[in-house]
């Protein structure tokens, strides 16, 4: 009987050590490929993905943004966009403040009315 609680709470344990160490090795490796994959003149300003293998990128690279089309196979330039798309950082943060939005309506009380 008491080799069985023994045996669980190793198992327990084991399994808690495993998830643990996981967790810091793709928070260590998430840092490491983070400085590696970030440019300092390139970044995406918008994608949109149209099929399983394909999607359709808005990149800046040192102030100017092309229109890509990039697939698992393949990467080509669309066009480059006359006028750039500007970025409201101002909007994108009231839309993914998913917590703020569950705190309105808690108050409101009423979760059946639009946003």
């Amino acid at each position: 009987m008491a080799s069985d609680v023994f045996s669980i709470i190793f198992a327990i344990a084991g399994t808690f050590l495993v998830i643990l160490l996981t967790f810091y090795a793709s928070k260590w490796y998430a840092g490491k490929m983070g400085s590696v994959a970030s440019g300092k003149h390139i970044r995406v300003i918008d994608r949109l993905i149209v099929s399983n293998t394909g999607s359709i990128l808005i990149v800046e690279v040192s102030g100017e943004q092309y229109m890509i089309g990039m697939s698992d196979k393949n990467i080509q330039l669309l066009q480059k966009l006359e006028v750039p798309i500007l970025i409201d950082s101002k909007a994108g943060a009231e839309k993914d403040n998913f917590m703020e939005l569950v705190k309105k309506k808690m108050q409101k009380g009423n979760w059946n009315d639009k946003i």
